[in-house]
């Protein structure tokens, strides 16, 4: 099996990203994986179990490959093999390229255009405000000087991990035990995904002194890509003639040697490749790096990331473009130091083929000089700007104006400087903190209450607050946490849409199962996101389980392959016109609607039901800096409580009113929540399915 073919298949078999995005009510293994390790209620125990089952296939895979490598065909003679002309030929397959790469391209049309549109869709004007707002970015171009960083030295590293292996595989003496080792080890790495890996390294490294590093990353890197380098340059190896160490050894060279004379120099173009695909792939992994990359060594598709969970696209397309474009300039660059660029038919060019290898070998040379220099001066910068080991580490899974909002209060009581805040979606902040305990790098994490409660019972990895407060809702207070914000649920509509498709406008969560709404509505998953919790609470606390499933099962039958996994993306298809209602976050569309965008919100009769986030310390022992996190909690509560409302409107606490945006039903359930209460509402909505 070649290995583009065997790594195509385990590419598509392990893939999440695009089962999730356009996969519908249909699942793969990948996407259970996901929603075992990183839903709402996060199950290592079963998502390990699934990781394993997807280790089968490559069992299968490691005997068919022992099969066929007696079919390996060796190279004694190096010919060249010219296809005879054929017009007619050639211009059909350019007529076919041509249109299997404008249907490909087509695709991905839309990166190249959002960037320079206003407002995608609804102000199509031209800009670069996007791009200038990006490059003015400090934390922006910081984290793609640690992209450049990462990337050279995974490529430069894993290409020797890789080569070495496949030497030792392919061309020694070695006994066939240890070969066989080689082989299953990299054909087994192919086939775990990378948030296994991820998950896998965070487990493993928590507290030790490479939890959160660049080298975790690069070594992470180096095995999650390991499989295809290795049988790449091995199956270039075995094509090699095999009596070249023969015939070396007895005119006296090593075996150094003749790798350096003789092996190496044939393997150019395949150790060009490997470079080539460790690079490419190390700029845009994300799925293994998000859950081991901390504060301090974010890379660029972390950073996409995170502005996806804000719903942030002109930054993301933007910066989309600048990974295609680095690894545009890599591959060319890779292009002319490959022996392919070389011909032997055309003597003349010879000595000009050469000397624009060597300039080309120069460049390549100053790259990898200055992406450790990149580096380098990340880390510096990152110090001169306060992000010393003094400055806390605030982890945070809020949005973008709660983020805000906490920002201002801190700068304007003195702390401007001495914090460094990441925010992370609920998901992957959640296994964080039940994964790593009081080993995670933040000091100071502010996250969904429940997540809290379950986090603080495994692993007791927060420390008593040292500030008093008094909540409204007694099921709001706590000993190691304080509410910061209550974030309701709305139903969401796209005005233009209604009007366009005679809908009616609907009045209640129940509406949403008429059937003039079939294949209109877009509703999120409580398997993979709290934001349905919303929508269920509602309806269990208005008409009963029972009544509750009735309803629901109508809800879903018209949603259809739009019931999505993250809490946004209802917003995100009523905002893009793909449907008319759909049920999300009411202050997200609260400022989708004041930003003059079709977009409003209605408060629906059973009641705008919330969940509150809150903050708290980490059980650390660390001395003063333990002291300022929890002075910045308590800053964070008694000063910035004010700014929060404007986004935020329910109160909280004694002595607080609700704003004036506060919604028309606010209501609380009438049991606390807690991840077994969510857990119950998973079953009850798994049943309406």
């Amino acid at each position: 099996m070649p290995p583009r073919l065997y790594s195509a298949f385990f590419l598509c078999f392990t893939d999440y990203g695009i089962p999730e995005s356009v996969g519908g009510k249909y699942e793969v293994v990948a996407t259970v994986l996901y929603n075992e390790m990183l839903g709402s209620i996060p199950n290592f125990n079963n998502g390990a179990v699934v990781a394993v089952i997807m280790l089968v296939p490559s069992i299968v895979s490691i005997l068919l490959l022992k099969f066929l490598e007696r079919y390996n065909i060796r190279y004694n003679k190096i010919s060249t093999i010219e296809l005879a002309k054929n017009k007619m030929r050639d211009v059909l397959c350019v007529i076919g390229s041509a249109v299997v790469l404008l249907c490909v391209f087509a695709i991905f049309a839309v990166i190249f255009i959002m960037p320079f549109i206003q407002e995608w869709p609804y102000r199509a004007v031209f800009t670069l405000g996007h791009f200038q707002d990006v490059l003015r970015d400090n934390t922006l171009t910081a984290v793609y000087k640690n992209s450049l960083f990462v990337a050279f030295l995974t490529a430069i590293f894993g290409t020797i991990l890789a080569y070495g292996c496949a030497l030792v595989s392919a061309r020694s003496s070695l006994r066939g035990s240890v070969k066989q080792v080689i082989e299953s080890t990299a054909l087994i790495t192919n086939t775990i995904p990378g948030m296994v890996v991820g998950i896998a390294y965070m487990l493993v490294f928590s507290g030790t002194t490479l939890q959160n590093t660049f080298f975790l990353i690069i070594i992470c890197n180096m095995i999650h890509y390991f499989s295809t380098p290795y049988l790449m340059i091995k199956n270039a190896l075995l094509k090699l003639n095999t009596s070249w160490e023969a015939t070396a050894k007895l005119l006296g060279d090593s075996w150094g040697k003749t790798l350096l004379r003789i092996i190496t120099p044939n393997m150019s173009s395949t150790l060009m490749e490997v470079f080539g695909y460790y690079f490419v792939n190390a700029m845009v992994t994300v799925s293994a790096v998000i859950f081991i990359a901390g504060a301090r060594t974010m890379v660029i598709t972390t950073k996409i990331k995170e502005l996806q969970y804000f719903m942030k696209f002109n930054e993301i397309f933007v910066l989309s473009i600048l990974i295609l474009l680095t690894n545009l300039c890599m591959k060319g660059v890779l292009f002319l130091l490959s022996d392919r660029k070389k011909s032997e038919s055309k003597v003349k060019k010879e000595k000009n083929i050469m000397k624009m290898r060597q300039v080309t070998a120069m460049m390549m040379v100053c790259l990898v000089a200055g992406s450790l220099m990149l580096g380098g001066c990340s880390a510096g910068d990152s110090k001169a700007s306060g992000s010393s080991d003094d400055q806390v580490i605030i982890y945070s899974n809020a949005d973008e104006e709660a983020v805000d909002a906490m920002k201002e209060t801190l700068d304007a009581n003195g702390y401007e400087g001495e914090y460094m805040f990441q925010t992370f979606g609920t998901s992957e902040l959640g296994g964080k903190l039940i994964a790593e305990g009081k080993n995670l790098e933040a000091d100071l994490v502010t996250m969904s209450s429940f997540y809290l409660d379950s986090a603080q019972e495994q692993n007791t990895m927060f420390q008593d607050l040292t500030f008093d407060y008094t909540t409204i809702s007694e099921n709001d207070a706590s000993d190691f946490y304080a509410p910061i914000t209550k974030q309701e649920g709305a139903i969401i509509v796209n005005t233009e849409l209604l009007k366009e498709n005679h809908l009616d406008t609907p009045k209640s969560i129940k509406d949403l199962a008429d059937e003039q709404y079939k294949d209109l509505i877009s509703v999120t998953d409580i398997k993979s996101s709290s934001t349905a919790w919303l929508l269920i609470q509602a309806l269990v606390s208005e008409y009963g389980e029972d009544g509750a499933k009735d309803v629901l099962k109508g809800i879903y039958a018209n949603a259809g392959d739009n019931i999505e996994d993250s809490g946004s993306a209802p917003l995100k298809k009523v905002r893009a016109g793909e449907v008319a209602v759909g049920f999300g976050l009411r202050h997200q569309a609260v400022a989708d609607k004041e930003d003059g965008l079709p977009i409003d919100y209605v408060d629906p009769t059973e009641g705008n039901f919330s969940l509150t986030e809150s903050v708290a310390v980490v059980d650390k022992d660390n001395g003063d800096k333990a002291d300022k996190a929890m002075e910045m909690a308590q800053c964070i509560i008694e000063k910035g409580r004010k700014a929060l409302q404007k986004t935020y409107p329910l109160a909280i606490y004694e002595g607080e009113k609700d704003s004036d945006n506060k919604s028309a039903y606010p209501k609380v359930f009438s049991e606390k929540l807690t991840a077994d209460l969510l857990e119950k509402h998973q079953e009850l909505s798994e049943a309406c399915k």
